[in-house]
Parts: structure tokens; C-alpha cells; sequence
């Protein structure tokens, strides 16, 4: 209010709200970020787990070598470092090998990024994040390989290490099953999240605009204030400007606007139907307020569902000549016709009341986002052309014609006057979601790669299991169980862990996805039929994991699996 006061010629019907510049940078990004990095986590957890598996395996086939070195005198705990060291030099190359990827990816990364994601150009692969990779290496290592080492160092002379026969030992096929539930479980959450997401996106993008994308350009012309110091100046080009553009092949309409939508510009201010209502906020809605001219609505495809349109002559600075659209309507004159009735916009205590005549109704669009309730608008004609930034343009040519095209027209009205920028209206909206789907598109990679490296993990487990049962086998298939009851045996063996896993996924799925509602855009609501499909797809993945080593258990010769020792 105190700007207005003391300069009322760049801030009337203005509304400011004053916000901390780390919060108006980073917005909604931090977060996104963080799950992104939370889910990189998950990702190199599953990696560790499939590790210790192998590390696992690895152990079993060496417990006659640590069994011996243990009965000679070799401390356990020496025997622990040793293993850890190894496990830790075979993280390190993993963790060189990934700063290698890391940095030729950023070389094209930043190039994809939406702009919205704040300082992501300025970031790079230096020794920082050199440091840090040989940190979580060193960190990935360790956990990789301290339950194998402990494990493997249990085994004693008195325990029959010497003579290791038939299946694995109770112990660790219970810790083998606890780490495959765990990465199924992992995976499932990822996937989960990745769906949720990723459907939500879509649906997004299905919601529609409420105005046709595809055949409407914009530009943005500011007429320099040093050549047009005057309104009547300004509106006096700005006329000529779009008496230029239906010239154009493929124009159809032609409009302008002080704020288009999803351009970032917004004029909000308070509007009510009620002469007492600047007193009283219960009977005032916030809404958009837009100035405009020429055929601008007709232009983006708005329809007219009672009353007219704008007339020429409404453009004037002393119109009064106002549309609103169906919510406005709805909400201000429930059950009523809104044409003819009288609106005041702007409407604050201590100001005068700017009051306007409804001349029409017209359908609602979305103006800044996609989410949420289509936002009320209120639609101005008076002082179009003094306020105008937008030449609006409705047709069917493609936008980068159009570009050219109206760089020309108002060239040829000012050969001085620069066109600042054009798009079509179908990229400025999918700017408006640009970080939301980067983010899906990391977080889809990366449940692509975690599903890849669980169900490998899963295979790898169920197959090694699978073959230390050989000689069951074999004794089975000898005693005459079929090429099906022996394909079961193994398959449910896998099942079960598999079943178990995606359960504990799903309930970690909801109760973090809860959590996150509304902490990170696509979160606010959960939809069980897009969990069920994830699910369904880790479970089937897996299960084909399990099915490959169960089609070659049942496949094996019992003769030659007797004569195994």
C-alpha cells in the first residue's frame, strides 16, 4: 500500500509479497533434490546388498582356507581386516570407475536440465565430488563386506569346515534371505515412488490448459518508454503492432495481454460483488485480473458462454466493460446471470471502489500452473494498449514460422523495436512442469537401474542356492520326482522371499509416501492401482529370476549329479 501511495504509476492494482531469496531460488527443487539423492541411496544399497551376496558366496568357497589359517594361529580379527580391505579395494575401483561416468555426464546433464533447477550449471565434477565418491566407496565396502567377513570367520576345524558337503548352512541361507527381502523391498519402494510420480505427471499434462496450446504464439514486445514516454504513446504503437500481425499467413486472431498465462506473470488482487466488501473479507475472492485487447481471448481459444465480447471502442482507458469467467460467476452470483451485474476489482479498504460492468461470461483456464483448482479470472478492457506486454497470436502455423514472421510485422512498424521473446503456448506450459519431469526422468532411470540390479541379485542368490543343492537333486530326480515337482520346489524357494519382499515394500511405499505428501510436488495423493502396477512389475521381474535356475534344477541329469562330491 505504501508503494502505491508514493508511486502510483508502477505500482497501482499491484499486490507484493515479500519472500527470502534462498526460498524464491530453490522453491520447490530442494526437495526434489533430496529424494532424488535419497533414492541414489536406496540404489547403492541395493548394490551392497547384491556385494555381500557375492561376498557371501565367495566366503563359502574359501572357509576351508580361513578354517586352516584359524587352526595355525591367525587371529580373527586379523582375518576380518583382510577381508574388509579386499572388499574395500574392489569398492574403490568401483567408486574410480563411477567418477569417470559421473564427470562425462555432467558434461551433457546440465544441458538437459529445465532452467528452473537453480545453480545446476555451475556445478562440476571436481575433487570435492572425487572425494566424496571415494568416501561412500570406502563407506559401501565396509557394509558390503562386514557381515561375509563375520560369517566367514565363524567357521572352525571342530565345525567340519574340512569336509563342507550338501547344502549351505542355516545361518547364512537365513542372512542370504534377509538380503534378497531387503533389496525386493527396496526395489519396490523405488518403483512405487517412481510410478506414483511419474503418473501424476501424466495426469498433469492429461488436465488440459482450459485454451488450445497447440495453435496459439506468443511474444513479448515493450515498446522502449525513451521513443513512447506517454500512455497514448504506447497504446498508439501497440495498435499499429497488432494491426500488423492478421497480415500474417495462418493468423486467424490476433490479441494482447499484460499477463499471459504461464509466462510467470501474474496480477492478483481482490474482487467482490458487494459494496461493503473491502470492509469485509468474507464476501471478497482473490483472483486474476488481466487487462486485454483485440481478440485475445478468441485468440487462445476461450469461449463465450453468455453476454459478448470486448468492443473496439472498450479499450479505452475510462471502459468500464469487464468479463469474468465461470467460477468468477459461480462464486460472486450462485444460480444468477452475471451479465450486467457490476464487479469491483482491486477492492482493498481505504482505496477507492473500482467498480466494472460484467459484459460476459466466459470458460475458465489455468493461468500459473496445472495443479490444483482452475484459478478464478476477471478479464479488462480498459487501458489494454497502455498496459499491454503480450502479442497474442491464434493459427496453425508452426511457432518458429510465426517467430519470424512477427519479428517482421513489427519491424515493419518500428525497425528500432525488439521482440524479446516468442514461443508457442505449448512450450510455456511444459516449461511449467520442465523440473518435475527431469526429476521423474532421474528417478524412472534410476528404478529402471535398481529393478535391473535386484533382479540380477535375486537370480544370482537363487542360482547359487540352487546349485549347492545339486546332489538333493539328483536324489530327488533318482527317486522319481518329476521335471515339474523339482522346476516348484526351486521356484517356491525364490517365491517366497520375493512375496515377503514386495510386501515390506509396499508398507515402506506408504508410509513414506504419506510422509512426503506435501513436501514434494506429486505426492499429495496415493493411488493404490499405480503401487499395485509397480509391485506387479517388481514381482514379475523377479520371478522371472527365479524361474531361469528352477527350469535348469529340473533340467539336471540325477546321474551325473550323484557322482558330485
Amino acid at each position: 500500500a505504501a508503494l502505491a501511495r508514493e508511486f502510483p504509476a508502477s505500482n497501482r492494482d499491484r499486490i507484493h509479497r515479500v519472500a527470502p531469496l534462498r526460498d524464491r531460488t530453490l522453491r520447490t527443487a530442494e526437495n526434489a533434490l533430496w529424494m532424488l539423492m535419497a533414492a541414489a541411496g536406496l540404489f547403492l544399497l541395493i548394490g551392497c546388498v547384491n556385494v555381500a551376496n557375492l561376498q557371501l558366496a565367495r566366503g563359502y568357497s574359501r572357509e576351508r582356507e580361513i578354517a586352516v589359517r584359524l587352526a595355525l594361529g591367525a587371529g580373527r580379527s586379523r582375518i576380518i581386516r583382510q577381508l574388509l580391505t579386499e572388499s574395500a579395494v574392489l569398492s574403490l575401483a568401483g567408486g574410480a570407475a563411477a567418477f569417470i561416468l559421473a564427470a562425462a555426464a555432467w558434461q551433457v546433464l546440465p544441458s538437459l536440465a529445465p532452467a528452473s533447477i537453480p545453480r545446476l550449471a555451475a556445478t562440476r565434477a571436481d575433487w570435492t565430488l572425487l572425494a566424496f565418491s571415494a568416501a561412500i566407496a570406502v563407506f559401501s565396502g565396509l557394509l558390503a563386506g562386514i557381515a561375509p567377513a563375520l560369517r566367514s570367520t565363524r567357521s572352525t576345524l571342530s565345525g567340519g569346515a574340512l569336509a563342507i558337503r550338501g547344502g549351505a548352512a542355516g545361518g547364512t541361507e537365513r542372512l542370504r534371505t534377509a538380503l534378497v527381502v531387503s533389496e525386493i523391498a527396496i526395489a519396490t519402494l523405488l518403483a512405487a515412488a517412481g510410478v506414483q510420480l511419474g503418473g501424476r505427471l501424466i495426469q498433469l499434462v492429461e488436465s488440459g490448459t482450459g485454451f488450445d496450446t497447440d495453435r496459439i504464439f506468443a511474444a513479448v514486445v515493450l515498446p522502449s518508454r525513451e521513443r513512447y514516454p506517454s500512455p497514448e504513446d504506447r497504446a498508439l504503437v501497440y495498435r499499429r503492432f497488432l494491426e500488423a500481425e492478421p497480415a500474417i499467413p495462418g493468423v486467424e486472431k490476433a490479441g494482447v495481454v499484460d499477463a499471459l498465462p504461464f509466462s510467470g506473470e501474474n496480477t492478483g488482487g481482490f474482487v467482490s460483488a458487494n459494496a461493503a466488501a473491502p470492509a469485509d473479507e468474507r464476501d471478497r475472492i482473490v483472483a486474476e485480473i488481466d487487462v486485454t485487447g483485440g481478440e485475445y481471448l478468441q485468440a487462445m481459444g476461450v469461449r463465450l458462454l453468455e453476454g459478448r465480447w470486448f468492443r473496439d471502442q472498450e479499450a479505452g482507458p475510462s471502459s468500464d466493460a469487464a468479463l469474468v469467467d465461470e467460477g468468477v460467476a459461480k462464486r460472486l452470483w450462485p444460480g444468477e446471470s452475471a451479465v450486467g451485474r457490476r464487479v469491483c476489482v482491486f477492492c482493498e479498504p481505504g482505496r477507492p471502489a473500482n467498480w466494472k460492468q460484467v459484459v460476459g461470461v466466459v470458460t475458465s483456464i489455468r493461468h500459473a500452473s496445472l495443479e490444483g483448482d482452475v484459478h478464478w479470472t476477471v478479464y479488462l478492457a480498459g487501458g489494454a494498449f497502455e498496459r499491454a506486454a503480450f502479442l497474442v497470436l491464434g493459427g496453425g502455423r508452426p511457432p518458429t514460422e510465426l517467430d519470424t514472421a512477427v519479428r517482421k510485422a513489427v519491424a515493419s512498424v518500428d525497425p528500432n523495436q525488439p521482440v524479446l521473446l516468442g514461443a508457442s503456448m505449448r512450450s510455456l506450459v511444459s516449461d511449467s512442469i520442465a523440473d518435475r519431469r527431469f526429476v521423474a526422468a532421474l528417478l524412472g532411470a534410476t528404478v529402471c537401474l535398481a529393478l535391473l540390479l535386484a533382479v540380477a541379485g535375486v537370480y544370482g542368490v537363487v542360482a547359487y542356492l540352487t546349485s549347492r543343492r545339486t546332489h538333493e537333486i539328483g536324489i530327488r530326480v533318482a527317486l522319481g520326482a518329476t521335471r515339474g515337482r523339482v522346476q516348484g520346489l526351486v521356484l517356491g524357494q525364490g517365491l517366497r522371499r520375493v512375496l515377503a519382499g514386495v510386501l515390506a515394500g509396499l508398507a515402506a511405499a506408504v508410509i513414506l509416501l504419506r510422509a512426503l505428501r506435501g513436501q514434494i510436488a506429486g505426492f499429495e495423493t496415493l493411488n493404490p492401482e499405480w503401487m499395485a502396477a509397480a509391485a506387479l512389475v517388481v514381482a514379475a521381474a523377479a520371478v522371472i529370476a527365479c524361474w531361469i535356475p528352477a527350469r535348469r534344477a529340473a533340467s539336471i541329469d540325477p546321474l551325473a549329479a550323484l557322482r558330485q562330491d
